[in-house]
C-alpha cells in the first residue's frame, strides 16, 4: 500500500473512531439521564441557600469594609501566590488559597469576630460586583491568549485526543452525579441540570495555567508539549461551548433551551463572519501607533456590549467577553497592547475580590464525617480518572508512547481559576450546593497542585528535551582565538544608558562595526500570559532603555546597533549573543548592592564567570562622570586583566585625543612586559605618561592622583583597595577582565589585545 493511502485510511479509522466515541457518549449520558431522572432527592424542594446572599443593604461603613476586604486579600493573594510559585506551582494554587483562608472555613472558624469585621456577609453583594467585572475582563484576556493557530492544522488525532480528554470525565461526571444527586441536591433542580453541571466541572482544562507549565519547564516545543497546548485550546474553546449549551438548558428550562442554542449560535457567526474581519482591520489601523484613549473606550464598549448580549441570551456575560478576546487577532500589537494595559489591573485588583467571594462561599466545614470526606475523595478520584484516563488512552492509541501519554493526561488534569468561574456559575444558578461546592473547589485545588510534581515523576524535563534533535549551543568556541571586532552593551537601566553609551563610541574605533546595544527582558511570569508569544519570538519586547539608548543616537547622530529579546537567563543569553556576533568585548552598567560595593554580584558576577574560558573581554563601567575628560589611568598588571584594561583605555584615549596614565602595579616574579606593552600603546596614543609603584601596594597606589575616568584591572580591585574608588560619586570607574584564551607568545598576545593602528 503505498504512504497516501496508508495516510488516508488512518485518517478514516480516526474519524470513524471519532464518531463512534461522540456517538457512545451521547447514547450513555442519554441512558443516565434516564435513570436519574427516577431518583428522588432527600432534600426538600427548596433554593440552594447561599452563605453569601446577604441583603444589599448598605450601611455608613460598608465601603470601609469593601475596601479593608480587597486590602486583605490582595496582600494575602500576592504573598500566597510568591509561595507557591517559589515552589514551582502555578500562583493561582495560592491566590485561591488565600479567599478559602478569608472565608468561614478558616478565619471564620478560627477567629470569627476577625472575620465578620474583614469580610462581613454584608460585603458580599459589593465584592460579587467587582469579582464579575474582573471576571469579564478576564476571560476577555483569556480569549487573548488564545491562539488560533493551535487549532488548525493539527490533525484529526490531536482533536481525538482534547474531544476524548472533554467527553471521558464528561460522562463519568454525569455518573457520579447519578450518586450524588439524591444526597446533595434537592427537588428543585432537575437531574440533567445537576448532572451536566457536574460532567462539566470535571471536564475543564486551565489553557493559560497548562501553558505556563509547558513554557517555564522549556517543553512546549517537544511533540508532547505541541500537542499538549493543542488538546488544551481546543478543550477551552469546546469547553467553554458546552458549559454555554448547559448554561442555556438550565436558564432556558426544556422548552426555551433550542431557542437559546439558536440565538448563541448566531452570536457566535455573527462574531466570526462579521466581528473578525472588523477587528483585523482595526489592528491593522492601529499598528503601533499607541493605544488612544478613544480606541480602548471602543474596545471596551464593544467588549461590554458582547458579554451584554450573551447575557441576554442566557448563556452568561462571560462568553460574549471570551468570544470579543477570541476574534482580536493574537500576535497582534493591539492584542499586547490590551493585555499589557489590563492584565495588572485585573490580576492585582479585581481577581481577588474574586477569590474573597469565592472564599465566602466554601465552607470547608460543610465536609464533615467520614462520609463526606471519603465522597470529596471520590469526587477528585473521578475528575482525575476522567481527565487522566481520557487524555492518556487517547493519546496512546493515536500512537504517542505511554509515558508521553501519560504525561498528556496529568497535563490535561490542570483546573485553576477556569474551574472555580464554572463552580460560581453553577452555584449562582443554584445547581450546586454548599456542601457540593466546598468539595468541587477542593478537587479543582487537589488537581491543580497535583499536575507539576507528578509530571516531574513521569517525565523530567531533561527526559523531554534530550528526546529533541541536539543542536550545538551557539556559546561552544575552539579554544584558539577568532578575529573579533565590536562592542556588545547590554542595557536595563534607562538612566545610565547615555554614560554607557559615551564610553563605548569612545572605545570604538572607526573601522570597528557601530556597538551592539541589547536589552534582555524578562518574560512576564504568572498571570494571564501563557507565554507563548515570547518564548516563541512571535512578538519583540518593549524596553525603555533601549528606548533611551536610540533617542540617544538620534541626538548625537551616532551608529548603533539595537536589540531586544526575551530571556530567562539574561547572563547566559548576553554571553551567547557576545559569541555569535563576533564581540570582542562586552561592556556592562554597575547596578549598585543594597550592602558594600561587590561589583561581582548577581548577572554581573554570573557573565565575568561564564566568559572565563572564552575570547571575551568585560568591562563593568561603576559611576558616571560629569567632569571633562583630560586623562585618563589605566592601573595594570601583566595578567590578562592587565592586557584588556590597556586594551580598552588605549582605544578610548585614541579617540578622545587625551593623555594616558599607565600606572603600572608591579608583580613579586616578572616585571619584564611593561615596556612592551608601553611600545604598543605608543604607537596609537602620542601622550602616554607610565608610573611605575615602589610595590604592589595601595598605600603606593593613593600617592598618586587618579583621573575621572580610571581603569582597573578586576583582579586587582581587592589586593589595590579599590572598594571605596568603586563608590566616588563623581569619578567613573571601569573594571575590566581581561580574557584568557591567547596564544602562546607575548608578541602574538600583543597582536591580539592592541593592534597599532
Amino acid at each position: 500500500m503505498q504512504p497516501a493511502e496508508r495516510s488516508g485510511t488512518n485518517n478514516l479509522k480516526i474519524a470513524l473512531a471519532y464518531l463512534l466515541m461522540i456517538g457512545g457518549v451521547i447514547v450513555a449520558y442519554l441512558m443516565i439521564r434516564s435513570y436519574g431522572e427516577g431518583l428522588i432527592s432527600r432534600l426538600p424542594i427548596q433554593a440552594v441557600k447561599s452563605s453569601t446572599s446577604g441583603a444589599g443593604s448598605s450601611s455608613p461603613d460598608v465601603m470601609l469594609h469593601v475596601l479593608l476586604a480587597l486590602i486583605v486579600v490582595i496582600v494575602l493573594a500576592r504573598t500566597l501566590g510568591s509561595l507557591f510559585r517559589a515552589i514551582h506551582q502555578p500562583p493561582v494554587i495560592g491566590e485561591i488559597i488565600a479567599g478559602v483562608v478569608l472565608g468561614p472555613s478558616v478565619l471564620g472558624h478560627l477567629a470569627p469576630s476577625v472575620a465578620s469585621y474583614v469580610l462581613p456577609v454584608t460585603v458580599a453583594p459589593f465584592l460579587n460586583v467587582i469579582a464579575q467585572v474582573g471576571i469579564i475582563l478576564y476571560m476577555f484576556l483569556v480569549g487573548l491568549e488564545l491562539d488560533p493557530k493551535l487549532l488548525r492544522n493539527r490533525g484529526h488525532a490531536t482533536v481525538a485526543i482534547s474531544h476524548a480528554s472533554i467527553l471521558a470525565p464528561f460522562l463519568m461526571g454525569a455518573a457520579l452525579a447519578v450518586f450524588l444527586y439524591p444526597r446533595f441536591s434537592s427537588a428543585s433542580v432537575s437531574f440533567t441540570s445537576f448532572s451536566l453541571f457536574i460532567g462539566v466541572a470535571m471536564s475543564i482544562t486551565a489553557f493559560p495555567v497548562l501553558a505556563r507549565i509547558l513554557t517555564d519547564r522549556g517543553i512546549h516545543k517537544t511533540r508532547m508539549g505541541a500537542i499538549a497546548l493543542t488538546c488544551a485550546a481546543v478543550d477551552d474553546v469546546t469547553a467553554w461551548c458546552l458549559l454555554a449549551l448547559v448554561v442555556s438548558v438550565v436558564e432556558a428550562r426544556t422548552y426555551g433551551a433550542l431557542n437559546t442554542i439558536g440565538m448563541a449560535l448566531a452570536f457566535i457567526v455573527l462574531m466570526l463572519v462579521l466581528g473578525r474581519p472588523a477587528m483585523v482591520r482595526l489592528t491593522l489601523h492601529y499598528g503601533n501607533r499607541g493605544l488612544s484613549q478613544g480606541l480602548m473606550a471602543a474596545i471596551f464598549v464593544a467588549l461590554l456590549v458582547s458579554a451584554l448580549t450573551t447575557d441576554l441570551i442566557g448563556i452568561h456575560a462571560i462568553f460574549g467577553a471570551f468570544a470579543l478576546g477570541a476574534i482580536i487577532p493574537h500576535d497582534s500589537s493591539l492584542a499586547r497592547e490590551l493585555t499589557d494595559r489590563l492584565e495588572d489591573l485585573v490580576l492585582v485588583l479585581l481577581l481577588p475580590a474574586f477569590f474573597a467571594f469565592t472564599g465566602l462561599r466554601t465552607q470547608i466545614g460543610l465536609v464533615s464525617g467520614w462520609e463526606q470526606w471519603m465522597i470529596c475523595a471520590l469526587i477528585i478520584a473521578v475528575a482525575s480518572a476522567g481527565k487522566f484516563g481520557g487524555g492518556t488512552i487517547a493519546a496512546h492509541l493515536t500512537g504517542l508512547g505511554w509515558r508521553d501519554s501519560a504525561a498528556l493526561g496529568v497535563l490535561m488534569n490542570t483546573r485553576g481559576l477556569m474551574e472555580l468561574i464554572v463552580l460560581n456559575i453553577g452555584y449562582d444558578l443554584k445547581v450546586i450546593p454548599p456542601e457540593l461546592f466546598a468539595m468541587l473547589v477542593i478537587m479543582a485545588l487537589v488537581t491543580t497542585f497535583a499536575t507539576t510534581p507528578i509530571l516531574h515523576f513521569i517525565a523530567p524535563r531533561e527526559e523531554f528535551l534530550a528526546e529533541e534533535p541536539h543542536r550545538e549551543p551557539a556559546a561552544k568556541l575552539r579554544l584558539v582565538r577568532p578575529v573579533r571586532q565590536g562592542i556588545l552593551v547590554p542595557v536595563s537601566n534607562p538612566e545610565k544608558v547615555g554614560p554607557l553609551l559615551e564610553i563605548a563610541l569612545w572605545a570604538t574605533a572607526a573601522e570597528d562595526l557601530p556597538p551592539r546595544v541589547a536589552a534582555f527582558v524578562r518574560r512576564p511570569i504568572g498571570g494571564i500570559r501563557s507565554g507563548l508569544r515570547e518564548v516563541q519570538r512571535r512578538i519583540s519586547p518593549r524596553s525603555h532603555a533601549l528606548s533611551a539608548a536610540l533617542d540617544y543616537a538620534l541626538e548625537r547622530e551616532v551608529a548603533i546597533v539595537p536589540q531586544a529579546s526575551w530571556t530567562e537567563d539574561p547572563a547566559h543569553d548576553i554571553i551567547q549573543l557576545a559569541t555569535e556576533i563576533r564581540a570582542a568585548w562586552i561592556l556592562l552598567g554597575f547596578h549598585r548592592p543594597v550592602f558594600g560595593a561587590d561589583f561581582r554580584g548577581g548577572a554581573v558576577g554570573e557573565i565575568l564567570q561564564g566568559v572565563a574560558t572564552l575570547p571575551l573581554n568585560v568591562g563593568i563601567v561603576v559611576n558616571t562622570t560629569d567632569h571633562p575628560i583630560r586623562s585618563i589611568s589605566a592601573v595594570i598588571d601583566a595578567t590578562s586583566d592587565g592586557w584588556a584594561t590597556l586594551d580598552l583605555a588605549t582605544r578610548v584615549a585614541q579617540r578622545r585625543a587625551c593623555e594616558l596614565q599607565v600606572i603600572w602595579v608591579p608583580a613579586p616574579d616578572d616585571n619584564a612586559e611593561l615596556q612592551e606593552m608601553l611600545d604598543a600603546v605608543a604607537a596609537r596614543v602620542p601622550q602616554v605618561k607610565p608610573i611605575t609603584l615602589a610595590s604592589r601596594s595601595a598605600s603606593e597606589l593613593r600617592k598618586h592622583d587618579l583621573s575621572y575616568l580610571t581603569l582597573v584591572n578586576a583582579n586587582l580591585v581587592e589586593p589595590m583597595e579599590f572598594a571605596d574608588q568603586l563608590t566616588q560619586v563623581g569619578r567613573c570607574t571601569i573594571v575590566v577582565q581581561g580574557t584568557s584564551v591567547r596564544l602562546a607568545s607575548a608578541a602574538n598576545r600583543t597582536n591580539l589585545a592592541i593592534t597599532p593602528a
